[in-house]
């Protein structure tokens, strides 16, 4: 096997990693490559291992990679995610139970993100009712200002309950896709610590 056969079956066990990981894995072992020269292409190959291996070490870094960063944003955690568990169904030994657990975090995370989007969007409708009731107080001011002051306080409170849920969701939300990281991280620990 040469470096452009290596490179290739390489390329062929990443390509399901986000384009940034896949391109940051192919660049360091071209890299290494180069840096061997073709004289000690042979070494490096041996040194590598044989790119089903390289390329589970490559998937299982990463994931542990990504369990210790904080979320930064829903791309960033959503990839997190899908490298973990790439990982998971990497790993040889206990697949079955693993991939079981897996499964059940994703399910609970699909649960818990239905009711964070339907919590979300009553936030979202209470920010857009609020300055609607308040300009609809508006329309009553000179036939009733009791009628004003009830539209004008029910538009603020409902404003600011809209606001304040859509905010402590998003917080929610971040820290849930942490807790989901973190599982699947453990998960991946698991894995190791029956396979060495």
């Amino acid at each position: 096997m040469n470096k452009e056969e290596y490179l290739r079956q390489l390329k062929e066990k990443l390509k399901r990693l986000p384009r940034e990981d896949f391109e940051r894995a192919v660049e360091y072992y071209e890299e290494y490559f180069q840096e061997a020269g073709e004289e000690n292409e042979a070494k490096a190959i041996e040194d590598l291992g044989s790119p089903q291996e390289a390329a589970e070490q490559i998937i299982h870094d990463m994931a542990l990679d990504y369990s210790k960063e904080p979320v930064k944003d829903v791309k960033s955690g959503m990839n997190a995610v899908w490298v973990a568990l790439l990982a998971l169904c990497a790993a040889p030994v206990a697949l079955p139970l693993l991939l079981t657990g897996a499964v059940l975090i994703i399910a609970a995370g699909i649960v818990v993100w239905a009711l964070l989007l339907a919590l979300l969007l009553t936030g979202v409708c209470g920010v857009i009712a609020g300055p609607l009731t308040i300009i609809c107080g508006f329309s009553v001011l000179t036939k009733s200002i009791p009628v004003f002051l009830t539209c004008m306080g029910m538009g603020l409170l409902s404003a600011g309950i809209g606001a304040a849920l859509t905010y402590g969701i998003y917080l929610l939300s971040k820290a849930f896709l942490k807790w989901m990281l973190c599982s699947l991280a453990g998960l991946i620990r698991k894995g190791d610590k029956k396979n060495g």
